[in-house]
């Protein structure tokens, strides 16, 4: 079953709806879209001549003869002088360093960084983390001669705020990304950013329309491929294969542009969604061989990732690049009946494989570059600077500098919010005083004692969905807390399957990482941000007159609700009728939806979905009061919102649609949607300029979308 936690935050975060569309509107809203073609690696000139020919050092010219004691030589005599000399200057020039352009260029390269993401990938089903029932050798190669992180934890199990609190190395509700769909606030700093200020060459090859630039992801990188659906204000089917693309059309796209890109240090993020629900392998795949399709997909990853593997050593960048393979989070296949990813933190979901290349040739090779050495477990290096006398004010600094002795294996857990720091600080750039992650350098060169330090993860999504309990975890050592309503704590060493909860054998541990907790979440809380007002303030006040603005903000969630646990009964029932809602089975999902009512009257996911339903079966009376009472029960959810605005933009009754629209923007200022149909409300009213204004705000939110170009063009010609 696909992980509706992450599909359905992309409905509901997004603002839109799945109502009906006109055939006028349905170009904007993205109902009859056809697939989007595959793009093509786009290199520019200067990618092209940047090339192992081009980046040659020059011939060392000398005169053609050379006087000697003042006098003039015979020309033999000459020649074989001056040959001599030739010889001479260029072993000097070998044994002293860098004299030419060319060799300093070399000396000052930095180590490239590959950073390969296998979306949904849990630790346990790879070989190298103890796994049996299959083999997966190539994943498990990028820990020879390299560091594999034996229990690293993922910040929250879904892909988008996962990948953020990665690359900015900050928790999730201090970045106030926690869910799918959301954008990436403005002015956050990621490790893509910071590198490409020092020089790197960056870019990105995208699996997934979960991680698609109109998300705000794409900062810091020169190129960033996302070859999915364009932005439009009605989202397509998740589950629908135009939504990601093949790895192996990843790897490719990330092949071509390594090609073009040989010669400069670069940044290289990799994301493969293989693994993720719906599978694309056949079922008889796996049953062939008697394993899970979990595991017949994970096969197929591991072939690609050797297949990358090779293509990465024949051409240079493995030797000279630190390559980091992670998993975003894990999968529950069924362990707390959880079958996918982001309802419960539980290790199934949360252990990730963390594994580290470092630069420099594999186990026991030998790489000399000058007259210092060092040998280490990974490789023997020679080097004439070591790191900690390295100039801190060198732009770069050489793969080399940072050879030292890497363990091959670290016990002590770390999180995916360590990454980033860990990286700087192997390059030795200063991480930005905005991360909140910890370099793990220290216990990789077991020169610090591996002390225990607290690692957070968390789930909003039954709270943010349903309305119950958020879930949030601190793991210190062997043991892991978890705060609910039911609060839970684990032994980890000795209850890996998290099957006996020792909050009652243990108080005293409970409490003190429930203290802990509370001191991370205080610590790290984020401060107010002013957002920049969409609406004019008339018009917000009268928004909030109707009761339109008085829900709680995100940043002050409370752990109040039903426990997430107790309502797993009801949430498999939502599951199933939005699947089958999805699929467009509506008379199988209304009743469905009807019945969680029953018993959940207060589900405003599930009454949404309702009214959905109604819409289709042309009930648009019905649709409209199951809109109107999420409302009431939630005046902050703005796809209701949205969805009735846009059934008065197609009855053309544009001032009901309008005030909807405004209400949009009011609770989520960057919604693209909300601007787009404003625009084309005021247009309709005569409201040029302020259609004007909005569908440039769309244009900014989502550059890329061809429908907002269109009109703004159009609508700059009246």
């Amino acid at each position: 079953m696909p992980s509706l936690a992450d599909f359905e935050a992309k409905y509901r975060v997004s603002g839109a709806g799945l109502s009906s569309r006109s055939a006028a509107f349905s170009r904007h809203w993205g109902t009859d879209r056809a697939p989007p073609k595959q793009v093509r690696a786009r290199f520019t000139p200067s990618d092209i001549l940047t090339s192992d020919d081009m980046t040659r050092c020059p011939l060392f010219v000398l005169p053609r003869r050379i006087a000697l004691c003042g006098a003039e030589p015979f020309r033999a005599q000459s020649a074989r002088w001056t040959l001599c000399v030739a010889l001479t200057l260029s072993f000097l020039v070998i044994l002293c360093g860098p004299l030419t352009p060319c060799a300093a260029q070399d000396a000052a390269q930095p180590a490239s960084v590959i950073l390969i993401s296998l979306d949904t990938l849990r630790a346990g089903h790879l070989s190298a983390y103890g796994y049996t029932k299959i083999h997966t050798p190539h994943i498990d190669s990028f820990a020879q001669g390299g560091t594999l992180f034996a229990h690293a934890e993922a910040q929250i199990p879904l892909t988008l705020p996962s990948h953020l609190s990665l690359f900015t190395s900050t928790y999730p509700f201090q970045n106030l990304v926690e869910e799918n769909g959301e954008r990436v606030p403005a002015g956050v700093v990621t490790i893509a950013s910071v590198l490409q200020s020092r020089g790197y060459k960056t870019a990105a090859f995208i699996g997934s329309d979960f991680l698609d630039r109109r998300y705000g992801l794409d900062r810091g990188f020169d190129d960033y491929d996302s070859p999915f659906a364009n932005e439009t204000t009605g989202v397509a089917n998740p589950l629908a294969m135009r939504m990601r693309r093949d790895g192996a059309l990843v790897v490719r796209a990330a092949r071509q542009w390594l090609g073009a890109h040989r010669g400069q240090p670069v940044f290289v993020f990799v994301h493969l969604f293989d693994l993720h629900m719906p599978y694309t392998l056949p079922a008889e795949v796996a049953r062939r061989q008697g394993i899970s399709r979990y595991d017949a997909q994970l096969e197929y990853v591991d072939r690609l990732m050797g297949s990358f593997q090779q293509e990465l050593v024949q051409s240079g960048w493995w030797e000279k690049s630190l390559v980091v393979l992670f998993g975003d989070h894990g999968e529950g296949l069924g362990d707390h009946q959880e079958t996918d990813h982001g309802y419960y933190i539980y290790e199934s979901t949360l252990h990730v494989p963390l594994i580290v290349h470092w630069p420099g040739k594999d186990r026991n090779s030998k790489l000399e570059t000058g007259k210092s050495k060092l040998e280490t477990r990974n490789s023997k290096f020679e080097t004439g600077t070591s790191a900690r006398d390295a100039s801190s004010d060198f732009r770069f600094s050489s793969f080399d500098f940072r050879a030292l002795s890497f363990t091959d294996r670290v016990e002590t857990p770390a999180g995916l919010i360590d990454v980033a720091p860990t990286i700087l600080d192997y390059l030795r750039i200063s991480a930005p005083a905005s991360f909140q992650g910890v370099s793990q350098l220290g216990a990789l060169q077991a020169r610090e004692p591996a002390t225990p330090r607290a690692v957070y993860s968390e789930s909003l999504y039954a709270h943010d969905a349903f309305g119950w309990a958020s879930l949030r975890a601190l793991r210190v050592g062997k043991y892991k807390y978890i705060q609910a309503p039911k609060a839970e704590l684990y032994d980890l060493e000795s209850d890996l399957r998290e099957q006996v909860n020792l909050l009652h054998i243990n108080a005293a541990m409970a409490a003190e990482l429930q203290n802990e907790l509370a001191k991370v979440l205080t610590r790290y809380a984020p401060s107010p941000r002013a957002t920049p007002p969409a609406l004019s303030p008339e018009t917000l006040a009268e928004l909030e007159s109707l009761g339109y603005l008085a829900a709680e903000p995100r940043g002050k969630i409370e752990n109040s609700g039903p426990d997430p646990k107790d309502r797993f009964a009801e949430f498999e029932l939502y599951q199933s009728a939005f699947l089958a809602f999805l699929e467009e089975h509506t008379a199988d999902a209304l009743p469905k939806f009807q019945l969680i009512l029953k018993s959940d009257p207060q589900n405003t996911l599930a009454r949404f979905h309702l009214g959905e339903c109604y819409l289709r079966l042309k009930k648009p009376q019905d649709a409209l009061r199951e809109w109107s009472t999420v409302l009431k029960l939630n005046p902050q959810y703005a796809p209701a919102a949205e969805a009735i605005g846009q059934y008065w933009l197609e009855q053309g009754d544009y001032t009901k649609a309008r005030r909807r629209f405004q209400q949009v923007l009011a609770l989520t200022p960057d919604s693209y949607g909300g601007h787009f149909q404003l625009a084309i409300a005021d247009e309709h009213l005569g409201l040029l300029p302020e259609a004007r204004q909005h569908l440039e705000t769309a244009c900014k939110i989502a550059p890329h979308d061809e429908d907002c170009a269109r009109e703004l063009k159009s609508l700059s010609q009246k």
